[in-house]
């Protein structure tokens, strides 16, 4: 008997319509049978491409990381100059809140479940660490670039990706918590003019 053949836009309906259930019900509470009427589709569909909720959540955090690593993988290849392309992909990656908007109440979620994989000792099997792997490289990547050129001073290049992806996730959440766009866009300035400041010979 032949498969059954995916719908690529049918499936990737079924994760956005989770990503607003689970953001206004919460990752507990939200439902398949609420997933698939959001979708416009009958339940068992939903069953057809996802065999749990669980699985559909990871799908969620694989789209989420996906996105941010393409666009960052995209910049990452333009003709910019180290310093340009760290800058650019800081402020990328941070103002990817406004593109994301329901997935942004689901993080903490996304956090959570990657925090107990760690735990568990799986953390190299997930997207989240996946994806984070790959988005550290990048920055290192520019860093080392950076140096060549005479742009940026030494330094500890793992340490400072690490820093440049908490200021990200902080200014992230700050912005979820305060909700102030106005106030988000003076402060990223300041904090991305600081953190550059920092990095130059």
């Amino acid at each position: 008997m032949t498969p059954l053949q995916k719908d690529p836009a049918k499936a990737e309906a079924i994760i956005r319509s989770a990503i607003h259930i689970f953001a206004r019900d919460g990752l507990e509470k939200g439902k398949i049978a609420d997933i698939a009427k959001e979708a416009g589709i009958g339940k068992g569909t939903v069953y057809e491409y996802y065999n749990s909720k669980d699985e559909i959540f990871h799908a969620i955090v694989d789209t989420i990381m996906g996105d941010m690593v393409d666009a960052s993988e995209k910049l990452y290849s333009m003709d910019l100059s180290p310093y340009d392309k760290l800058r650019t992909f800081m402020r990328m990656n941070t103002e990817i809140i406004f593109e994301m908007e329901d997935a942004m109440l689901i993080m903490t979620e996304v956090w959570a479940q990657g925090a107990r994989a760690i735990r568990r000792g799986e953390h190299e099997t997930t997207d989240l660490f996946s994806g984070y792997g790959k988005m550290k490289q990048l920055i290192v990547n520019i860093l080392k670039a950076g140096v060549m050129a005479h742009e940026f001073r030494e330094m500890n290049y793992d340490g400072v990706a690490t820093l440049a992806l908490a200021f990200i996730d902080g200014f992230v959440w700050q912005y979820m918590l305060s909700n102030d766009r106005a106030a988000f866009d003076q402060a990223l300035m300041e904090g991305l003019q600081s953190f550059m400041k920092g990095l130059e010979v």
